[in-house]
């Protein structure tokens, strides 16, 4: 049975306020939201992020919950706080890719559970293209796949469960019996930023590897930061979790 937490993030300066759940680690949960502002995600608390700083918000642990409770205590913190920055989504657009399905009443609609037709579930068409190796728990046989699509159609025969593969693979889960890691394309250039460990705050931008192990030091080949790139919110290089710019 699948276990969760559910939880509020605070714009301290104004009040307003966020609700989700999540199956990871808070400080994971945290992580990936500060990557997705800086991904220029277009839901309000990401925009709300770099308007007014990572600084002036934070994440508090509200409930834990399982798939026999989730929806019954989202409802009910929904409720509770009416979080501003939770989008609006109409029920008839709502589209749910993975189990466990959570309707949308009209009541709590500005709930938008993962899983629905959000701005990075659409994204997930121009990242078919990444290439992806995906290692079978049971035989320990690695694959490599040209596309997040290809190794979905592979492996569940359904292109619909990239999202939850390309999911898996960035932050270091297993998915439909496979561990899952996406590959680098050693031919081209990849900007990359670090993300503070302690303060959440997003550190500068670097066009590519070497230039970031140029100006912070470090091993001439940058293993450490190798390392983060490839266990996002996992592994830290230089203080920060380091993340590809895309």
């Amino acid at each position: 049975m699948e276990r969760g937490i559910i939880y509020l993030i605070l714009n301290k300066q104004t009040g307003e306020k966020y609700i989700g759940n999540t199956t990871l680690a808070m400080n994971k949960e945290w992580v990936h939201h500060i990557d997705r502002s800086k991904r220029m995600s277009s839901e309000p608390v990401h925009k709300a992020f770099r308007q007014y700083g990572v600084h002036n918000f934070m994440i508090k642990e509200l409930d834990e919950y399982d798939d026999t409770s989730l929806n019954t205590k989202l409802n009910e913190w929904i409720e509770k706080y009416k979080p501003e920055y939770n989008e609006y989504t109409p029920p008839e657009v709502v589209t749910v890719i993975e189990t466990p399905i959570i309707q949308v009443s009209k009541k709590n609609s500005q709930y938008k559970p993962w899983g629905s037709l959000t701005e990075e579930n659409r994204s997930n068409g121009k990242h078919c293209g990444l290439k992806i190796r995906g290692k079978n728990l049971t035989t320990g046989i690695c694959t490599d796949y040209d596309s997040v699509r290809d190794a979905a159609i592979d492996v569940t025969g359904n292109d619909n469960k990239r999202a939850n593969i390309l999911k898996a693979a960035r932050t270091g889960r297993t998915a439909y019996n496979h561990k899952w890691q996406l590959l680098e394309d050693k031919n081209k250039k990849k900007a990359v930023f670090g993300v503070n460990k302690k303060t959440g705050e997003i550190d500068a931008r670097y066009e590519s590897i070497a230039e970031a192990v140029r100006v912070l030091g470090g091993s001439g080949k940058g293993t450490g930061l190798i390392k983060s790139l490839r266990n996002p919110g996992k592994y830290s290089w230089k203080g920060s979790y380091w993340f590809y710019a895309r």
